[in-house]
């Protein structure tokens, strides 16, 4: 009989990227701006899929066709990511959630990974949220469970569309990762200079 130890499966989550911006401050789609020989839309959603085989984009349904990516779209317009929150959780299978917003090129599947864990470690927990500092979250790179759902409803009921206000509200567990500019992300065209890759981190939400 073998006794060697079976390496257990990965917990099972939803993966949702939101491309559903307006990009209004870069001045064009940061979703297709090039990025390692692709799109960023097709990095980040490729990238969330060696994490989960459940992957959705949050966008317009007629904004990405031509990508194949199964896409919602928002069940609130013009209420920007905390929209696209409730839209993801609304439709997942999952108790636990990878929400990641499109404008961050140097995630890596290791610092997803590590998200998800700790997830799966910490009961009554609504959200696992990266941080560049123990003050500056960035909810949009963040394990989010389904018990958030109705305080994210409430909010949007209420005119309340900050996220991170949000996270003052639930049970919110902060990781910084060691290296904090994996969570750099592309705002405006001067976050472009230098190589490509290398923006600035602006965790504002």
């Amino acid at each position: 009989m073998n006794y060697a130890p079976q390496s257990a499966a990965p917990p099972s989550v939803g993966a949702f990227l939101l491309a559903g911006g307006a990009s209004s401050r870069m001045g064009r789609d940061k979703a297709l701006i090039p990025f390692r020989g692709n799109p960023l839309l097709v990095h980040l959603a490729e990238l969330l899929r060696s994490v989960s085989a459940d992957f959705h984009i949050i966008a317009p349904t007629d904004r990405y066709d031509s990508f194949g990516y199964p896409v919602l779209p928002d069940l609130r317009n013009s209420c920007g990511p905390m929209a696209a929150i409730e839209t993801a959780l609304s439709n997942s299978r999952h108790p636990w959630n990878l929400i990641v917003a499109c404008d961050m090129p140097l995630l890596s599947a290791e610092w997803l990974i590590t998200l998800r864990d700790c997830a799966f470690s910490s009961p009554k927990v609504d959200c696992v949220s990266s941080a560049t500092a123990p003050d500056s979250p960035n909810p949009l790179a963040a394990m989010w469970n389904c018990s958030a759902l109705p305080a994210v409803r409430n909010f949007l009921d209420e005119g309340n569309f900050r996220v991170r206000s949000l996270l003052s509200s639930l049970e919110t567990k902060i990781l910084i990762p060691p290296d904090p500019q994996i969570l750099a992300n592309w705002n405006r065209p001067e976050d472009l200079s230098g190589l490509l890759g290398e923006g600035k981190a602006n965790s504002g939400r």
